[in-house]
């Protein structure tokens, strides 16, 4: 089982909000293209983490990441 995220603490947390807002600014203010943003490079980011999946040795891994792809195509 998974464990729960865990918070950020304080300095990590001004850092997360000084990056929304950096975003949102470099969106021109529009906080919908900024989500669409990031939405858009999580894909990206899943993408590339699929890709590497692939590529690793299933004996390296003992096949754990084999069980994980086969969840996602579930």
């Amino acid at each position: 089982m998974t464990e729960p995220a865990k918070l950020p603490d304080d300095a990590a947390r001004l850092e997360i909000d000084k990056a929304a807002d950096a975003l949102i600014a470099a969106s021109d203010g529009d906080a919908r293209s900024a989500v669409v943003a990031l939405l858009i490079a999580n894909r990206l980011q899943e993408h590339e983490l699929h890709l590497t999946r692939l590529a690793v040795s299933s004996g390296y891994s003992r096949q754990r990441h084999m069980k994980r792809l086969s969840e996602d195509a579930a």
